[in-house]
């Protein structure tokens, strides 16, 4: 998780060009679309008012092969979790669900990004589709016409969310919360929310940004430094688990993710299948934070189902031990060394479901226990040194000679009288 910044230095040379076009926006806003060029691609403008179009013809899940998604749903479904979602609003469909609690900021239309994050999560081709999600709506869209009282992602609206979600807690008891939002500028009222949030048993889950067109981190070449290190709130406080995208075919990803020294792990898009606004299924084209934020989600609700007497950091533990990469730092308040653009690797649900890990209860992974294979072959017991073992055996001889002696003696003896 991400670990307190403390003093360190942020040089901002580039933050005045702007990190995002807009104050605040979705994590997916502005994201390069380079792959989205599936039938039925995920749209998050769709609204529920317009015509649904047909499903996708996509069968293969790419984004979820990677992670290997499917055999870890052989071990677990998210039955039983609760995923309270802060995000745009969730339209209902078949196959997800969900409890929809009042609107938090918002006027009640709904924008697609909610409903993608949404069944990404737990929808029927989510990660976790037996998991319930909780509709926490804290803006109307991306586009919002404020001339008619829609409203538009703000700090203070993500505030108003995690606020509820904390009213709620005592009787909803939620495991995970989804943030798939990003704003640029540290709000100490957002800070301390997520401090009220993150102290209570679940575990937070935030996007750690794209890459925005003529942002400090739209040169292709920007690889990322201490200094170059991007903000991104709410998933830079301490506390939250930071989620960023990787790209298919080994692309570099700083054409898509900012270089964020709090990113703890990344997950695939690209080929993920969730559902639109509209209802229609549709595939994720996009390199994209929110979407990689929302399968983390799912998959936690995962090893939550599967390890239920495990607290929050030692589920992360086992995600980050997991990993296909460099895995967590050894030191976890140290993020000078951690990769940027992943964190501690790419997502493996199944691993992280399956390894024979055990972390502390703070997370601290504390021993490993060793894969038994078929062919290992046990090695030979040690041999015990024996210094008495020359006189022991001329004894033993000795006896021996000397009782056959007597033996022949007795024998002998009849003989002998006559």
């Amino acid at each position: 998780m991400s670990a307190p910044r403390q003093t360190r230095a942020r040089l901002r040379t580039t933050l005045a060009a702007g990190f995002l076009a807009a104050s605040v926006v979705p994590a997916w806003a502005s994201a390069p679309a380079a792959y989205a060029d599936h039938d039925a691609p995920c749209n998050p403008g769709e609204v529920p008012g317009n015509e649904r179009l047909a499903d996708t013809h996509e069968k293969d899940n790419l984004a979820f092969d990677r992670m290997h998604v499917k055999q870890a749903q052989e071990l677990a479904s998210g039955a039983g979790v609760r995923v309270a979602v802060i995000d745009s609003g969730i339209v209902p469909v078949d196959g997800l669900s969900l409890a929809r609690p009042p609107v938090v900021n918002g006027t009640g239309y709904l924008s697609g990004h909610g409903t993608i994050v949404a069944n990404l999560i737990a929808g029927p081709h989510g990660v976790a589709p037996d998991a319930t999600v909780y509709d926490y709506q804290v803006y109307d869209s991306e586009a919002a016409d404020t001339t008619q009282g829609q409203r538009r992602l703000t700090s203070a609206g993500i505030v108003a969310g995690i606020d509820a979600v904390i009213a709620a807690y005592p009787r909803e008891r939620f495991d995970i919360v989804n943030i798939s939002l990003a704003v640029p500028s540290d709000d100490p009222a957002l800070e301390a929310a997520v401090a009220r949030l993150v102290a209570l048993p679940l575990v937070v889950v935030a996007s750690s940004g794209n890459r925005v067109e003529g942002g400090a981190s739209s040169d292709p070449g920007f690889k990322g430094t201490p200094d170059s290190d991007e903000d991104v709130f709410p998933a830079d406080y301490p506390g939250v688990l930071a989620v960023s995208a990787t790209p298919p075919n080994g692309d570099d990803p700083s054409s898509y993710v900012v270089p964020n020294k709090d990113t703890d792990v990344a997950a695939p898009t690209v080929g993920a299948i969730s559902v639109n606004a509209t209802g229609q299924v549709c595939v994720v084209g996009d390199v994209a934070t929110s979407w990689s934020a929302a399968e983390v989600s799912g998959v936690l609700a995962l090893l939550r189902q599967r390890f239920p007497r495990e607290t929050p950091k030692q589920l992360v533990a086992r995600l980050e031990a997991t990993t296909e990469g460099s895995g967590p730092p050894v030191d976890p308040d140290d993020r000078e060394n951690v990769n940027p653009w992943s964190g501690a690797g790419v997502v493996q649900a199944h691993d992280a479901m399956t390894r024979q890990i055990k972390p502390g209860r703070e997370g601290r992974l504390e021993t490993t226990v060793a894969e038994t294979r078929a062919d290992a072959q046990a090695p030979p017991a040690p041999q015990r040194l024996d210094l008495f073992s020359t006189p022991r055996a001329i004894l033993l001889w000795s006896g021996l000679v000397a009782g056959s002696l007597l033996a022949l003696a007795f024998m002998l003896r009849p003989l002998v009288r006559r």
